[in-house]
């Protein structure tokens, strides 16, 4: 279902704001921590990204903003592109560090991280994109689609090629 921000009452975008932010964040964090390798650049990315939510919602001017999960992943995915542009060197996040966010999410953390992030190098940045968004953010491919502005039919055959290449490259 999409969540929209309704013009209504002025605390009733808020709450849905701290709904969404409640209900999301943790799959955001997720998401972040395996794009930047680095939890606390995650933080900071997810924090700014509802800033971000928030300040358009204002800026919009009491109009509705459509998808809002798609607004915070797409924000999110440009963010870290971002970021990691800048860095160019992606950092090990050691389990500890981790543990606080997600406790159940982040078994193994360290050794997965490691081995993602070798098999999705191996491939082509928008099927792994796709990858990640779909395993790592918990998004649906009808969600991916909104989130990277393609058809869901691109979104299936991205996620479907660069698993085939992953499991060529560790039967190889």
């Amino acid at each position: 279902m999409k969540q929209t921000l309704n013009s209504h009452p002025e605390e009733e975008p808020n709450r849905e704001i701290a709904a969404l932010m409640e209900s999301e964040r943790p799959h955001l964090l997720r998401y972040a921590c395996y794009r930047l390798g680095n939890v606390d650049d995650a933080e900071d990315a997810v924090q700014d990204i509802f800033l971000q939510l928030h300040t358009k919602r204002q800026d919009a001017g009491g109009q509705p903003l459509a998808d809002l999960r798609s607004y915070l992943y797409r924000s999110l995915s440009n963010f870290c592109t971002d970021r990691l542009r800048r860095r160019q060197v992606r950092a090990f996040v050691p389990i500890e560090q981790v543990s606080h966010i997600c406790e159940e999410q982040v078994e193994n953390f360290e050794r997965e991280f490691r081995l993602i992030s070798t098999l999705l190098a191996g491939i082509p940045e928008e099927q792994a994109e796709v990858i990640r968004l779909r395993i790592h953010g918990n998004n649906s491919f009808s969600d991916i689609a909104a989130i990277l502005d393609i058809p869901v039919t691109t979104a299936k055959s991205r996620f479907q090629y660069g698993i085939e290449k992953i499991r060529k490259g560790i039967k190889s």
